[in-house]
C-alpha cells in the first residue's frame, strides 16, 4: 500500500519524468557546447508549438510561448486600446493574476462589473446581467483555483457575442486536465502556465490569440525575434534594417532570448499529453476526482461546489463547520499528503497519473484525522 499521495496539481503539478530527461540533456549535451549544438532547442519550440496547437484544436500561428499566465493577461489587458467608460466583466473569487490586470485599467476610466459567486460557482443569468452596451471584455478562469467550479465557456462566449465583447480566459487550472477546442468554443484569447497540468517546469507557459485579433493588440515586439527576417539579417552583408515588419503570428509577443531548458521540458510534456490524448486525461481525472467527492461527503464535509457534473473539473474542495481546514491541510501534509489551502478550503487536485491508491490513502487519513481538528 502506498505511504504517500501527492493531490494538489492545481498549485504545483510534479515535473514529468520524460520533462526531467529533456531538460537534463539540454543541460548536458547542448548548453556547454555553446553555440555549436543550438539548432534541435529551436526545433524543439517548433515541435511543442505544434503539440500546443493540436490540444487546443486551433493554429500553431495562433499559439505563443510565454513564461506564465499573468504575462499572457497582460498582454491583453496592457495591450488593447481602452477608451473612458469601457467596462470588463469579471468574476468574484477568482484568482488575483485574473482581476488586478483589469482592475488596474481605472486609471484609463475602465470600470469593472462583477459577477458573483453562489454555492462556489457562477450562474448564467448573473453573467447575462453583467454584460452591456459598453461591455468590452469578459475576463474569465475556465475552472476557479479555488472551488474547483468550471464554467460553460461556450455560453460565455455566447453571451459576449450578443455584445460584441471579446472573451479572454485564464486557463491554468483546465488545460493538460480537460479537453477545450478552440475551433469550437470561440475565446478571443487564452493564457496557462505550464507548471500545473501541463506537467512542464515553472516559467513556461502558453498564449492564444485567435487570428484577426491580433492586431487589436497594442503591444510591440519585446525582442528581435518578433521581427520577420531578423535572423536572415543578421546573416547577411549588408546594412542591419530597423525597419522589419512585425510577425504576422502570435509568436511575434514571445520576445528575445527565451529559456531553452524550460522549453525542452515543456515540449516533453506536452508531447506526453499528446499521446495520451486529453480525452483519456480528463475521463481518468474526473473519475478520480468524483471518487474523492463522493468519499469526502460520505465522511462528513462539504463540497466547495455545486452538484451538476457539468460544473466538475479536476479540482475538489471541501470544508465543514467546526473544522480547521489549514490544521486539516497541516496534518494531511504532515503525514504525507500533499494537499492545499487556498481561500479557507481544503483543495485536492488528482491528475491522470495519480493512482487509486493515493486517492485511498488521502480518505483514510481526513476520516482519521477529523476528530483530531475539531475543536
Amino acid at each position: 500500500m502506498t505511504e504517500s499521495a501527492y493531490l494538489d496539481h492545481a498549485g504545483f503539478g510534479r515535473l514529468r519524468p520524460a520533462a526531467v530527461s529533456a531538460m537534463r540533456s539540454v543541460l548536458t549535451e547542448v548548453l556547454p557546447y555553446g553555440s555549436a549544438r543550438l539548432g534541435g532547442i529551436f526545433a524543439t519550440r517548433l515541435a511543442a508549438r505544434r503539440s500546443m496547437a493540436r490540444l487546443l484544436d486551433c493554429t500553431p500561428e495562433e499559439v505563443a510561448f510565454v513564461p506564465n499566465t499573468s504575462t499572457g493577461v497582460h498582454l491583453v489587458a496592457d495591450g488593447l486600446e481602452w477608451r473612458p467608460g469601457d467596462q470588463v466583466v469579471l468574476f468574484d473569487r477568482d484568482f488575483p493574476a485574473n482581476v488586478r490586470p483589469w482592475t488596474g485599467l481605472s486609471r484609463l476610466g475602465v470600470e469593472p462589473v462583477w459577477v458573483p459567486m453562489h454555492a462556489g460557482g457562477y450562474r448564467m443569468a448573473d453573467l447575462a446581467a453583467a454584460i452591456g452596451p459598453r461591455t468590452r471584455l469578459v475576463a474569465v478562469s475556465h475552472v476557479n483555483f479555488a472551488t474547483g467550479f468550471r464554467i460553460d465557456l461556450d455560453a460565455v462566449c455566447a453571451l459576449a457575442a450578443r455584445v460584441g465583447a471579446l472573451v479572454s480566459v485564464d486557463a491554468v487550472q483546465s488545460l493538460g486536465a480537460l479537453p477545450l477546442s478552440l475551433a469550437d468554443t470561440p475565446v478571443d484569447f487564452l493564457a496557462a502556465g505550464g507548471h500545473k497540468w501541463l506537467g512542464g517546469p515553472p516559467g513556461t507557459g502558453v498564449f492564444f490569440c485567435r487570428a484577426g485579433r491580433l492586431d487589436l493588440l497594442r503591444s510591440t515586439p519585446t525582442g528581435w525575434f518578433g521581427f520577420d527576417g531578423a535572423a536572415e539579417l543578421m546573416k547577411g552583408p549588408g546594412p542591419l534594417s530597423y525597419r522589419l515588419p512585425e510577425r504576422s503570428t502570435t509568436a511575434r509577443v514571445e520576445g528575445g532570448m527565451y529559456d531553452m531548458v524550460g522549453m525542452a521540458g515543456l515540449a516533453a510534456a506536452l508531447a506526453e499529453l499528446e499521446t495520451v490524448g486529453l480525452t483519456a486525461v480528463a475521463d481518468r481525472v474526473l473519475r478520480l476526482a468524483e471518487r474523492t467527492r463522493t468519499g469526502v461527503s460520505d465522511i462528513g464535509y462539504t463540497l466547495a461546489t455545486p452538484p451538476e457534473p457539468s460544473s466538475h473539473s479536476g479540482i475538489v474542495s471541501f470544508s465543514a463547520p467546526g473544522v480547521d481546514s489549514a490544521r486539516l491541510v497541516d496534518a494531511l501534509v504532515g503525514s504525507a499528503v500533499q494537499v492545499s489551502v487556498p481561500a479557507g478550503l481544503v483543495r485536492v487536485s488528482p491528475h491522470y497519473w495519480t493512482t487509486d491508491e493515493e486517492v485511498d490513502l488521502f480518505l483514510s487519513r481526513i476520516h482519521d484525522l477529523k476528530a483530531s481538528v475539531t475543536p
